[in-house]
């Protein structure tokens, strides 16, 4: 499984899209990403093609519940994204929302415009 080696992120949203592009460039090589800053403390991770991953033409993965919803190689890469792309991120007290995250992750497995494309 993949184990995260890199020092805590720069606490720049620009920055930290950029370094989680990179690092799933080269621990996922055979899937291609769009990996875009969203509004100013997050992030959108769309899966735009590779192996198959799901059957359906795109869907909106909830990070919090990728055991629960997904299995073998699916829940595996998901699982990768998801800890690359919340390296760093540090949770705050809030008061009446209780524990917020200091940035926000957002997965996509293709889009509504643009279907997952199974390179298989």
């Amino acid at each position: 499984m993949y184990q995260i080696t890199k020092k805590p992120f720069i606490m720049n949203t620009t920055q930290r899209v950029k370094s989680i592009r990179n690092e799933l460039k080269n621990v996922l090589p055979a899937y291609k990403f769009s990996v875009t800053k969203r509004h100013w403390n997050g992030v959108t991770i769309k899966v735009l093609s590779g192996p198959k991953l799901i059957d359906e033409d795109y869907t909106d993965v909830n990070i919090y519940w990728i055991d629960e919803n997904y299995t073998g190689a699916t829940r595996n890469v998901l699982t990768i994204i998801n800890k690359i792309a919340n390296e760093g991120v540090t949770y705050r007290e809030t008061g009446d929302y209780g524990m917020q995250p200091d940035f926000y992750v957002h997965i996509r497995i293709g889009d509504y415009n643009k279907p997952y494309i199974n390179n298989n």
